[in-house]
């Protein structure tokens, strides 16, 4: 009887997502694939960001959105700490705050998912051997060095003074959360909410509440 080979699954793949259909489409489409495999999902940045140094994948796809831990401080993690797992942020939105920490925390990749699953499926295969991959809609907004390679925003944001963490507390003050809610979503006690909270405000030079939102919006940090 002859044996039929099977071709080794050579990109090992993390999710961290938490929407189940989202979750779904990617397993489907890379488990299909003859040299890439699922090894694990997780909905949350804490619980991802474990399964993540436990089974050490090559590519983690990576929502911005997550409880716990916001898609940046997950993907600066694994950049200081766990090198050969490559992010690639998988989201809806791309402001300009949101693109220069995605180049920030070293992400290797950047796909919008109003993209073709097909481009989420170059994004890894491009990254697996080593290059970098953003929708063409963000390769319009950034300028590469072509000596040294750097990559940056064409135009930078007055957020960029802000923290990663400080980045996700306003984005949810501006969605309407209470401090208490923030703490609670981000695992942060409420002292360290209020800390962030006085931080944002005096770096931005904004002094109310209602206006800290009104300037996330302008800034494209949040949905009006």
């Amino acid at each position: 009887m002859m044996l039929v080979e099977t071709q080794r699954k050579t990109i090992t793949v993390g999710i961290v997502e938490p929407q189940e259909a989202t979750q779904y489409a990617i397993s489907m489409l890379l488990n299909g694939q003859p040299d890439s495999e699922v090894v694990g999902i997780e909905s949350d940045g804490e619980v991802g960001m474990r399964m993540l140094t436990e089974k050490r994948p090559r590519i983690a796809i990576v929502e911005i959105d997550l409880e716990g831990r916001s898609g940046f401080e997950l993907a600066g993690d694994l950049a200081m700490r766990q090198r050969e797992t490559k992010v690639i942020f998988y989201s809806g939105s791309m402001p300009d705050i949101y693109i220069e920490q995605a180049i920030r925390s070293k992400a290797a990749g950047y796909v919008l998912k109003t993209d073709s699953l097909a481009n989420l499926l170059a994004a890894v295969q491009t990254v697996s051997k080593g290059g970098t991959f953003y929708s063409q809609e963000i390769r319009e907004r950034i300028s590469i060095d072509p000596v040294t390679g750097n990559t940056q925003v064409q135009f930078e944001s007055r957020l960029t003074q802000l923290s990663d963490r400080q980045l996700e507390v306003l984005r949810n003050l501006a969605y309407g959360m209470s401090v208490k809610d923030v703490s609670r979503r981000m695992h942060i006690s409420v002292k360290s909410v209020d800390s962030h909270k006085y931080r944002i405000m005096q770096s931005l030079g904004i002094h109310d509440r209602v206006d800290l939102a009104r300037y996330a919006i302008r800034e494209g940090l949040v949905c009006p």
